[in-house]
């Protein structure tokens, strides 16, 4: 399991921040990619089809998401963990849990399978074009993601 419940609030990264002025109670929460529901997730047994089954989330790239400032959030590497290698097959990230419940919420909520007609393991690929310039053969990878 790459997100075990209160992963976030006793091991993920204190800086993470939440946003209680927003939604009352906001606590910490872990974030995995890909998906968890996906057979491409770390945390899907290779029994049922998993692809990238780990041993346990502590093998993803460790991150943590905090807001510089409203409408602003960044994703850092968790320095307190070894340097990610880029060659991880799965991300855990310390985030805010409304942010975690809320970014793709819409996306999956309203139908995305259907949408896109996936059937139980169809392969699909999620692009995300903002990323396209980051460069990830160095040792601190910095973005700025341009606002749509």
């Amino acid at each position: 399991m790459i997100c075990p419940d209160g992963w976030a609030a006793t091991y993920g990264n204190p800086d993470a921040t939440t946003v209680p002025e927003i939604i009352t109670g906001d606590k910490a929460s872990c974030d995995e990619f890909a998906y968890a529901s996906s057979y491409n997730s770390g945390g899907m047994p290779s029994g049922i089809g998993g692809m990238n089954q780990v041993d346990t989330g502590n093998d993803c790239a460790q991150t943590y998401a905090t807001r510089v400032k409203q409408g602003e959030w960044h994703l850092y590497d968790d320095i307190r963990e070894a340097a990610p290698t880029w060659k991880e097959v799965c991300g855990r990230s310390a985030m805010s849990g409304w942010i975690n419940s809320t970014s793709m919420g819409g996306a999956f909520s309203s139908g995305f399978s259907g949408k896109y007609r996936l059937l139980d393991k169809d392969p699909y690929w999620v692009d995300f074009p903002q990323f396209t310039h980051c460069n990830a053969s160095k040792a601190t990878v910095a973005c700025t993601i341009p606002k749509p």
